[in-house]
């Protein structure tokens, strides 16, 4: 009889264990999937999501709409590539930082690139926002203007529709 108890004991303690592990993995690998999720720049949206939107909320008609994709796709392409270099040279700043020998005169002209790289993304995106409003008509510009205060927050991320997430997961 102790036998048995000793026995069933131990399996209690397995289970237990097995259960704590599945429930502690499964906190884990939704930490991890939000962290992910945050870290998504959500420019990267795809172009499509973004021509919908405008088109519904502009009422855009058929004659503007090619227009518009085009600048959309010029948009992207350019801002891409901004992007890309901005984030190659942060990498240059990092690397510079961490040399044995990092040179305040390396460190300087690093980051007066990536001013410009910045001030380039900052006047795509006026040249961007122009040609849309070059597309529109007067209520559809007003309209436009409304949108554009909206879509940019505070750490000046785009904030396309479909993008808000509740409890880690997209909705």
């Amino acid at each position: 009889m102790f036998r048995n108890v000793k026995l069933l004991s131990w399996l209690v303690v397995i289970l237990l264990v097995t259960n704590l592990a599945t429930i502690a993995t499964v906190f884990y690998h939704t930490h991890q999937e939000t962290i992910a999720q945050k870290g998504e720049p959500e420019t990267d949206a795809p172009g499509d999501r973004r021509t919908r939107f405008f088109k519904e909320q502009l009422n855009l008609s058929d004659d503007q709409l090619e227009p518009f994709r085009e600048a959309n796709r010029r948009f992207n392409r350019h801002a891409r590539g901004i992007s890309q270099t901005m984030s190659q040279l942060r990498v240059d700043m990092l690397d510079e930082l961490f040399a044995d020998s990092a040179s305040r005169d390396n460190l300087q002209q690093i980051a007066r690139k990536v001013g410009m790289q910045h001030e380039d993304l900052k006047m795509a995106t006026c040249d961007f926002y122009l040609e849309l409003k070059s597309i529109c008509n007067d209520q559809q510009r007003m309209q436009l203007a409304t949108i554009f205060q909206s879509l940019l927050n505070s750490d000046e991320r785009v904030k396309l529709p479909g993008r808000q997430h509740r409890k880690g997961r997209p909705q």
